[in-house]
This record gives structure tokens, C-alpha cells and sequence, in this order.
């Protein structure tokens, strides 16, 4: 015979909601860490780019989403587009002897999206002996869809050198 006291009921009925409800796994995080984990993202980016490690800047972008601006005002339509630049790039440098972000600001959208601005001042010599100093800015889009933070655009501009600020 089945006990169908109301307190009884009312616990296998507490039993059903916690087994069968989606409960989040984790508290949606506060704009604050989505901040700093963008912040790290990026300086492991810039690391990846002083080091001259394509493979490892590359592990930085969404290959399925990406799309982004060149400075030049063409457009990549997918990493493959960008890839060959970054890479002969890459190639033809001996050293980034500096590189200075005197501004850089982010905004988050949500748990899940961010746009990174920046300005910077780099500095590099070139394996012909040469060397070159430039500068400019750029807007990235950080997304965590993946479960990690990619950069699925970005948008790029040169400017007139100046002093970093």
C-alpha cells in the first residue's frame, strides 16, 4: 500500500524539482571578472605577438567565427584571410623591442561577449637589419561561447607615432 501522507507527497514532489529543473552550474559571472578574464586573454595575445609565436596567437582566435578589418579598409572574411599577413609578418621580424597599450578599455556586453579597444606604440627590428616604429589602435570582440575566450573580430587603424601617454 502506498503512503500518500501529505508530507510524503510534498517531499518525493521536492525530489522531482531537484532532479528534473535545469539549475545553472555557476552564478553568471559579474562584469568585473568578465573583465579581467578579457584583460588576461589579451595579454596573452600581446604576449604570443612579442614572442613571435604564431601557433600561439593564433589559439587566440575563433577560426569557425572569425571576421575583422584591416587597417588598409579590406576585410578578412575568415582567419585563412589573415593568417598569411600574420605570419609573414611574424617571419620577417628579429625582435619587437617594445610594444606599449597606453590605453586600453574594455566593455562587456555580457557572461559571454566583450570589445577590447586599444591604443599602442611598437617598436621592431627587422632580420634585414632595419628597423621600424609603429602605431595605432584596434577594437577587438572577445567571445566565450567556446567555453574560453576568442577573438571572434577584429578592426584595426595606424596612426601618426606619439608619445605613449
Amino acid at each position: 500500500m502506498m503512503d500518500t501522507s501529505p508530507l510524503r507527497r510534498l517531499c518525493r514532489l521536492a525530489v522531482v524539482i531537484a532532479v528534473c529543473l535545469p539549475w545553472p552550474a555557476s552564478a553568471a559571472p559579474d562584469p568585473a571578472t568578465v573583465e579581467r578574464e578579457v584583460l588576461a586573454a589579451f595579454g596573452s595575445l600581446v604576449e604570443a605577438s612579442q614572442d613571435l609565436d604564431a601557433a600561439r596567437y593564433f589559439s587566440h582566435f575563433d577560426a569557425d567565427k572569425f571576421v575583422g578589418l584591416n587597417a588598409d579598409g579590406t576585410v578578412w572574411q575568415s582567419l585563412d584571410d589573415l593568417e598569411p599577413m600574420i605570419n609573414e609578418g611574424f617571419a620577417a621580424i628579429a625582435t619587437v623591442t617594445a610594444l606599449v597599450f597606453d590605453k586600453v578599455k574594455v566593455s562587456v556586453i555580457d557572461a559571454q561577449t566583450a570589445v577590447l579597444v586599444n591604443e599602442f606604440v611598437q617598436t621592431i627590428e627587422f632580420k634585414h637589419g632595419g628597423t621600424a616604429k609603429y602605431a595605432g589602435g584596434g577594437a577587438q570582440v572577445w567571445s566565450k561561447r567556446s567555453g574560453a575566450w576568442k577573438l571572434v573580430s577584429i578592426s584595426a587603424s595606424n596612426s601618426p607615432i606619439r608619445a605613449p601617454q
